[in-house]
C-alpha cells in the first residue's frame, strides 16, 4: 500500500517534469468539465459551483501551459499552500524536449462539493480523474482541496483515491458544522501525526498507546503498513553496510477539517515534510541502495550519502470527542522535492 515516500512512493517511483521532459512522454484525456461519467466514488456534487468549476478549468489551463511549455508564470495564481511549493520544485527542474510533444492534460468526471460552513465559504473539493499527478502517465481518481486565498479560489492540495474501494469520504453540505470539539484538533493533527510517522519509519511495530490518538489500521499495522515495509527495508540496508533514517515534521501549510456528513466529525487534511537520509561509511558503486531504491543520478561512483526531501499529504477521520474513538488515517499524497547523493 503506497503510503510513505520510500516504499511505494520513493523517489525513483514518483515522476517529475524534468523527468517527464527526458522522455517526452503525454497522455490525451478528454478535456475538463462535469459531462460523461462521474469520479470514482465522487459524492454527489454541490448546487451553485459555477465559479469553483471555472476556478478548476483556470486551474487546468495555466497548469498546461506549464506543462506544454515550461511556463510558470502563473504558479501564484493557481496553486498555494503544498501545491505551490510542488510547482515551483518542479519549475526548477523542468526542461522540455528537444525532439518530442506532449499532449495536454484533461479532467474527467468532475464533481464539486462545498463542505458545510459559517459566513462565505472558503474551501471546496473538486473530485475528479486526471494524469496531472502522475505526469501523463496514468489516469487517476483525486480529491483536489482548493483555498480561497486574497479572494481567488486556488489548488491547495490533492489526495488520491482511498486503496481498497472505500471511496470518499461524505462531507456535510447542508447546515453548519459541528459545534463540538473532534478527538485531534485542527492545529495538532500534522505534530501529532508527525511523531507516530516517524516512529513507525524506524521499522519499530505500533501499539494502541504508542500510536495514540491514531487508530492501529493498516497503516500502521500488517504486512503492507508503515513500520512492516520500513522494518524490511531497514533490515536489508543494515546487511549491506548502509545506515537509514526517516523522518516526519509538520509543513507550514494549513491543515483543513472539512465536516463530514451526519456529523460524524471531520475529515482532516494535513501535509508534512518528510525527509529520508542514507549514510554508508564504506561507500557504495552499484546503482541501488541495498534495500531496492534507486541511488541518486548525477552522482558520484562512489556514494557515501544521500538525503531525500518529500511532501506528503495525509488524511483522517477525525471523530468528535464525545465518539470516544481514534483518529482513523485513510488517505496519502507524496511527492519528491530535492534528492542529493554525495
Amino acid at each position: 500500500m503506497n503510503r510513505i515516500a520510500r516504499s511505494g512512493w520513493g523517489t525513483r517511483r514518483f515522476r517529475s517534469l524534468a523527468a517527464m521532459a527526458l522522455a517526452g512522454i503525454g497522455l490525451a484525456v478528454a478535456g475538463c468539465g462535469g459531462g460523461g461519467a462521474p469520479a470514482v466514488n465522487a459524492p454527489p456534487g454541490s448546487a451553485h459551483t459555477a465559479a469553483d468549476q471555472a476556478a478548476v478549468t483556470k486551474w487546468l489551463v495555466k497548469t498546461n501551459q506549464m506543462w506544454l511549455a515550461n511556463d510558470f508564470a502563473a504558479v501564484d495564481q493557481v496553486t498555494t499552500g503544498q501545491m505551490r511549493t510542488i510547482y515551483l520544485a518542479e519549475a526548477r527542474q523542468a526542461s522540455l524536449p528537444d525532439n518530442a510533444s506532449r499532449v495536454q492534460f484533461g479532467l474527467t468526471g468532475l464533481s464539486i462539493t462545498v463542505p458545510c460552513h459559517t459566513g462565505s465559504p472558503t474551501v471546496f473539493v473538486a473530485y475528479g480523474d486526471t494524469a496531472v499527478f502522475d505526469l501523463g502517465s496514468s489516469v487517476q481518481s483525486v480529491a483536489m482541496v482548493f483555498e480561497q486565498v486574497g479572494g481567488v479560489w486556488k489548488l491547495a492540495a490533492a489526495v488520491n483515491h482511498p486503496d481498497g474501494g472505500s471511496g470518499w469520504p461524505a462531507l456535510c453540505t447542508q447546515g453548519r458544522p459541528p459545534a463540538a470539539s473532534a478527538v485531534l484538533a485542527p492545529g495538532s493533527y500534522t505534530s501529532e501525526l508527525a511523531r507516530v510517522l516517524t516512529r513507525a519509519e524506524s521499522g519499530v511495530a505500533e501499539t494502541t498507546q504508542t500510536a495514540a490518538p491514531f487508530a492501529v489500521n493498516d497503516f500502521l499495522a500488517g504486512p503492507g503498513s508503515i513500520p512492516a515495509l520500513s522494518a524490511a527495508e531497514i533490515r536489508q540496508d543494515r546487511q549491506g553496510g548502509v545506515t537509514f533514517t526517516g523522518t516526519f515534521a509538520p509543513a507550514p501549510d494549513p491543515t483543513f477539517a472539512l465536516p463530514l456528513a451526519n456529523g460524524r466529525g471531520f475529515w482532516i487534511i494535513g501535509n508534512l515534510t518528510q525527509t529520508n537520509t542514507y549514510s554508508a561509511p564504506a561507500g557504495v558503486r552499484a546503482k541501488d541502495w541495498p534495500d531496492g531504491n534507486q541511488v541518486d543520478t548525477p552522482r558520484p561512483a562512489v556514494v557515501h550519502h544521500e538525503s531525500d526531501t518529500f511532501t506528503t499529504t495525509y488524511t483522517a477521520i477525525d471523530p468528535l470527542r464525545p465518539d470516544n474513538t481514534a483518529v482513523t488515517l485513510d488517505g496519502f499524497f507524496g511527492w519528491p522535492l530535492t534528492t542529493v547523493a554525495s
